[in-house]
């Protein structure tokens, strides 16, 4: 017999545009907790997917950084107030840009996004 192959989706940043329709699952999809539900219930729009997948790339980095800074006693008193207020200016940042129909891509993090959405 015949093996079928399923072709996986890549995913570029060309594919991800701005739908005005989902404007406001957009926005709100920038919330951690939104964003993660919307990377797999939303299949038909690329942005708001997008959007989930950054926030939870986002959110991971951010656990594993708080753990790394745990260990370390200098880096603990240096970065740990740090790391929930990049989170929050990210959030924020993401947010009003994508308020003004423009795609936020998150330095380092964006291409980890891609790769989970071609994955899911």
């Amino acid at each position: 017999m015949a093996e079928e192959k399923s072709a996986k989706r890549v995913y570029k940043l060309d594919d991800i545009k701005f739908n005005e329709e989902n404007k406001t699952m957009a926005i709100v999809s920038w919330i951690s907790i939104v964003g993660l539900i919307m990377f797999f219930v939303e299949k038909k729009d690329l942005f708001v997917r997008y959007i989930g997948a950054q926030i939870i790339v986002v959110n991971i980095a951010a656990i594993l950084l708080s753990l790394i800074v745990m260990v370390i006693p200098l880096l603990r008193w240096l970065l740990a107030p740090m790391l929930p207020l990049a989170t929050l200016v990210i959030i924020i940042i993401g947010m009003v840009k994508t308020s003004k129909g423009e795609r936020f891509d998150i330095p380092l993090i964006s291409e980890y996004a891609l790769k989970l959405m071609s994955a899911v």
